[in-house]
């Protein structure tokens, strides 16, 4: 695998098994009706017309793409795994904040001033570790769903809408 610019890697170095791109071009536009008036009816598309580039080494090579299609499954995948990353961070976080707070003994003055107003004889106060960091887990774990289900569905979206109007294009460059 190449990571990084590929403009000063010599052709032979490259893998044997792919093919050479460099000469194939997209078909003219008056070339287009024609081409495909010409062969027979059998559904295929036209081939494309291959046109002699010449690829100055040192000039960064560019190519326009359209994501068409989302594979929901691998979207599920990946949803999953970054909103449980996310909800790890969400437990650090709440875990982080309930610490300060303690430190600075915003629970205990709640817990007393709830205990003087409501019972007097009461051990339990109002906010405790546990029912903050349970709390906390159950949004948490509502929110692994609720993103995970989204993204997936959006991909499903993504695609239904892509068949009607084309995907979104991209533009792949070397690194200037």
């Amino acid at each position: 695998m190449i990571d990084g610019p590929t403009r000063h890697i010599d052709r032979s170095d490259l893998a044997k098994d792919l093919p050479d791109l460099s000469a194939v071009k997209h078909p003219l536009p008056g070339d287009a009706p024609a081409a495909a008036g010409a062969g027979p009816k059998t559904g295929a598309q036209p081939a494309l017309v291959a046109v002699p580039v010449d690829v100055v080494s040192g000039d960064p090579l560019r190519a326009t793409i359209q994501v068409r299609k989302v594979d929901p499954w691998s979207t599920l995948k990946v949803s999953l795994v970054i909103s449980v990353a996310l909800f790890f961070v969400w437990m650090f976080a709440v875990g982080f904040l309930y610490v300060v707070l303690d430190g600075m003994g915003v629970w205990d003055r709640l817990n007393n001033a709830f205990t003087d107003i409501v019972s007097e004889t009461g051990d339990e106060g109002l906010v405790s570790a546990g029912q903050v960091f349970g709390y906390a887990a159950l949004i948490g774990a509502i929110n692994v769903v609720l993103f995970t289900a989204l993204a997936t569905i959006g991909s499903f979206i993504y695609n239904l809408c892509t068949d009607l109007v084309g995907g979104v294009e991209v533009t792949l460059a070397d690194r200037d």
